[in-house]
């Protein structure tokens, strides 16, 4: 989810497809430097001076048929910061995290 038409805000949540494991090995490699905390449920980062802390909670199962798809509640929430460095390290996180499909 990108913010095009307008500002990426201080915090923001998300839900995702993945398990925490899948999400914990999907954030390293796409930011090798994150720190991961609290039993791999929080996790850190920074590029510059702008800090994310990034908390993940289980959310159950989606079902699509015969399909399970574990599902995460993720919360952003950014340290101080211009709203143009929280859009820099958004974009190139999500760039990092992107996956195939069409």
């Amino acid at each position: 989810m990108a913010f095009i038409a307008g500002p990426v805000p201080e915090s923001f949540e998300r839900r995702v497809t993945a398990t925490p494991q899948e999400f914990a090995r999907d954030l390293r490699q796409a930011w090798p430097g994150v720190v991961a905390e609290a039993g791999g449920l929080c996790f850190s980062l920074h590029e510059g001076a702008q800090t994310l802390v990034i908390a993940i909670e289980p959310a159950g199962v989606r079902r699509l048929g015969l399909f399970e798809l574990p599902q995460l509640d993720v919360r952003f929430r950014f340290g101080p910061g211009e709203e143009a460095a929280r859009r820099a390290l958004l974009a190139r996180l999500d760039r990092g995290m992107q996956k195939g499909g069409g």
